[in-house]
């Protein structure tokens, strides 16, 4: 089920599957919402006009949850509505390619990682981050209190669940502080952390904010040691879409983000309201409220900190971008010179969307 400014009827657009995607010959279809929004080119900083309500589809990187609150806060306070926007919120799985379905046109943005959006930039795909919705990234190795991985140097001799693309990055930390990253024994992650919890490995990766709550739920004590302390640079919940979107759909991304402000808001201040919404009106069947309510309350820890205590909700900034780049060519997965950090980032709609 899909949720569209509060309604439940209309089925959601079918996700591309990631297999066999060849993202270059998508690019270059006519999209589906092509011609549907303003002209191109325009940032409107001025006055408030009426809008006819204008559809805005969003593919999100997994299944509909408390992790995306915020987004469905604002359709069920009617942000969206204010601003003359249908929005509609796509969920996502382990078989969804969210690039693919914004460089299809069957959405006009997703959400990321900063190395998802580099990576995806190295591929050739024309795809930029103008927004971030959490300031401090969830992602950690998470271990037991009583066998605690605390540091880099706590990591040799052991057992670790990791995901094949952050190999390389955890490579890259190893060699940094001077360990040797053979001495890892990694083997694939699953998307229950009761592996750990059985003892199969010593850390296992994941969301804090995700399979680190379904652990404390279970009554499993864990120590966290979150991937940003660990030195890999970088947000969550990075909002994208192609440089043409963000060229010729400017107002609409604005007027979009606007809303995304206020929803975010409101789900910082009623996280127990907003995890019952998710479980009885938007969220996937079968989410469990006394799991949804854990997690709603940990987010403060992430969205309204960092650059966004600063300057506002959502608040993106280049440098974060930069040493992401800078981490990628020290990984080997680009080359100097090859990406610049304006190739992959843009302040301008977020600014617009906070009056700046």
């Amino acid at each position: 089920m899909t949720e569209k400014s509060g309604r439940s009827d209309i089925p959601s657009l079918p996700a591309l599957a990631a297999p066999g995607v060849n993202r270059r010959s998508v690019l270059k279809t006519g999209g589906l919402f092509a011609g549907m929004f303003m002209a191109p080119g325009a940032l409107t900083f001025g006055a408030r006009r009426a809008y006819a309500a204008d559809q805005f589809v969003h593919q999100l990187g997994w299944i509909k949850s408390i992790q995306f609150g915020g987004h469905f806060a604002a359709i069920d306070q009617g942000y969206f509505a204010a601003e003359g926007i249908e929005a509609e919120f796509l969920p996502g799985g382990p078989g969804t390619d969210g690039t693919a379905v914004v460089a299809s046109g069957q959405a006009i943005t997703s959400d990321s990682d900063v190395e998802g959006v580099i990576r995806n930039r190295i591929g050739g795909v024309p795809v930029k981050a103008f927004a971030a919705i959490m300031q401090k990234a969830p992602g950690a190795i998470m271990s037991l209190a009583s066998k605690p991985i605390k540091t880099l140097a706590d990591f040799p001799g052991k057992t670790i669940a990791l995901p094949n693309a952050t190999r390389p990055q955890m490579d890259v930390l190893m060699k940094a502080a001077g360990l040797d990253p053979a001495s890892v024994n990694y083997v694939p992650v699953g998307t229950d952390p009761g592996m750990l919890a059985a003892g199969q490995v010593d850390g296992y990766y994941g969301w804090a904010t995700n399979q680190g709550v379904m652990l404390k739920t279970r009554g499993v004590d864990i120590e966290v040691a979150y991937m940003n302390d660990l030195g890999l640079p970088g947000y969550a919940g990075v909002l994208y879409a192609t440089d043409e979107s963000i060229d010729t759909k400017s107002d609409l991304i604005v007027r979009w983000l606007k809303a995304e402000i206020k929803g975010w808001q409101w789900f910082l201040d009623n996280p127990d309201a907003m995890a019952k919404l998710m479980v009885d009106k938007y969220g996937q069947r079968g989410l469990d409220l006394k799991a949804q309510t854990v997690e709603a309350g940990v987010y403060k820890d992430f969205i309204p900190v960092g650059d966004a205590a600063k300057n506002g909700l959502l608040w993106i900034e280049p440098s974060v971008f930069q040493q992401g780049i800078d981490f990628s060519i020290k990984a080997g997965d680009l080359k100097e010179g090859q990406v610049k950090v304006e190739d992959v980032v843009t302040q301008k709609l977020i600014a617009a969307a906070h009056g700046k």
